[in-house]
């Protein structure tokens, strides 16, 4: 269940990020429902995920519960949500990003996918502070997603480094059983 949701919520967001980047004007309420069918994923891998720990549930549960609510009030008021759109995609690159940087430095990742996890941090604190015109906007969001969901999926496909151990417990096994 781990292994879907960190591949497959990365290319989402790198899917949503390119559409930015095409559709200048995109429709908000299909972004309100992508963002509510993404949410309802998480919170339903996350339900389901028996070898996650209760509060590591909780907080995947309260965050997608966020943006399943943000979401529907993207498809219920969608003028009022675009002053905030600035402030609530810099806030799901940081807090997405900040997730996955707790995990890579929990278990053995590569430095350099640590360094590179950093950029979208940094994209999305930009995205919320830089004042940004209507015309460069759609473009800066649709890159920091794309680069977001990027970033994340090169990490959890290449940055784990591989377990020593792995190896020589197979060959452990077959010595002491000849």
């Amino acid at each position: 269940m781990k292994r879907i949701r960190r591949n497959i919520s990365p290319l989402i967001l790198a899917g949503l990020g390119v559409w930015f980047l095409l559709k200048k004007n995109a429709s908000m309420e299909i972004l309100g429902i992508v963002v509510i069918v993404l949410s309802g994923l998480g919170i339903v891998l996350a339900v389901t995920d028996k070898e996650s720990t209760k509060a590591s549930k909780g907080l995947h549960v309260g965050l997608d519960g966020v943006f399943a609510a943000g979401g529907a009030w993207l498809l219920i008021s969608p003028l009022t949500f675009t002053q905030y759109l600035k402030y609530i995609l810099g806030a799901i690159i940081v807090l997405y990003t900040a997730l996955t940087l707790r995990r890579m430095f929990k278990y053995p990742y590569r430095k350099g996918f640590r360094i590179a996890e950093a950029v979208p941090v940094l994209l999305g604190i930009g995205l919320m502070f830089i004042p940004l015109g209507e015309d460069v906007f759609p473009y800066a969001a649709g890159g920091s997603l794309a680069a977001t969901g990027l970033v994340t999926l090169a990490s959890n496909l290449f940055g784990r480094k591989k377990d020593p151990n792995a190896k020589a417990a197979p060959a452990k096994k077959a010595g002491s059983v000849a």
